[in-house]
């Protein structure tokens, strides 16, 4: 009897011994393994970017430019211009059976240059892949632009007569003509967009940008027309507005200051 218990005692002692190593290993916690930092330009030895940009909003599209300097890690410097037509959110246009359009009250056109500095910084590098560079974007500056009639208003009435007399008297032009005409005007332009750079290849720009772009201008714009005909309006050409009797010609509309439109814009280029 003693001698089955002390052997069962030696059994349990020794195979408790052998186990002990193997548990006291399972609880031996692993090296951390260390995070790999995302890849950006500086990995490259790449400062530098040049890029077309082609952008979609409410006034129609804009082509232009951008240069941009990588200052660090996450952020880059820009400098970016582009050419753009400006115009009331209210414009409709039509078009006749012959191709010829026309838009209603409209006044004078704006084709703008804005040149802006901005700044690029890359969000959520820790959490995106470096295929998807997710990227907050803000740049502003100067908006030179050309405003420029939309007919001829050789009268002054301040409005475009309606029917066939309205193409004699008050001659419409296409987009390419009445820049004689008109006038430089300087305002201010600046953007706000979220969007990303695509692609594994740190040597090729290739982005896509939502966001909302406007232009502000201190004096004011005449887009649409400034008057309408009233009451004793007489059409004959050869009147001008100041020898018209009184209520022939009232106030319409009023100068713009603000505009303002969503936008999706795509760039293409090369960083070196």
């Amino acid at each position: 009897m003693y001698f089955k218990t002390a052997t069962l005692l030696i059994l349990f002692l020794f195979h408790g011994k052998s186990l002990s190593p193997a548990l006291a290993q399972d609880r031996i916690e692993p090296d951390l393994a260390e995070m790999e930092q995302p890849l950006t330009h500086y990995d490259f030895n790449m400062r530098n970017g040049m890029s077309f940009r082609f952008q979609m909003n409410n006034f129609g599209f804009a082509v232009g430019g951008e240069y941009r300097r990588v200052l660090s890690r996450y952020t880059q410097g820009m400098i970016e211009f582009q050419v753009t037509n400006i115009r009331d959110e209210g414009e409709q246009s039509f078009q006749n059976f012959w191709g010829f359009t026309v838009i209603p009250n409209k006044y004078n056109r704006i084709l703008s240059v804005p040149v802006m500095l901005g700044i690029n910084h890359r969000i959520f590098a820790n959490q995106l892949s470096d295929d998807f560079r997710f990227q907050f974007q803000i740049s502003g500056g100067p908006s030179p632009s050309l405003v420029y009639p939309y007919f001829n208003d050789r009268q002054g009435y301040g409005f475009r007569r309606q029917g066939f007399r309205a193409y004699e008297d008050q001659p419409h032009y296409d987009p390419f003509q009445g820049w004689g005409d008109g006038e430089l005007v300087l305002g201010g332009a600046g953007q706000l967009s979220l969007g990303a750079d695509m692609g594994g290849d740190f040597a090729k720009i290739q982005s896509i940008f939502i966001g909302y772009y406007f232009h502000y201008f201190p004096d004011g714009i005449q887009v649409m027309e400034p008057n309408r005909p009233g009451h004793g309006f007489n059409p004959d050409p050869s009147l001008t507005i100041d020898d018209q009797p009184a209520g022939a010609i009232v106030p319409a509309t009023g100068k713009q200051y603000f505009f303002g439109s969503p936008h999706i814009t795509f760039i293409f280029g090369s960083m070196w």
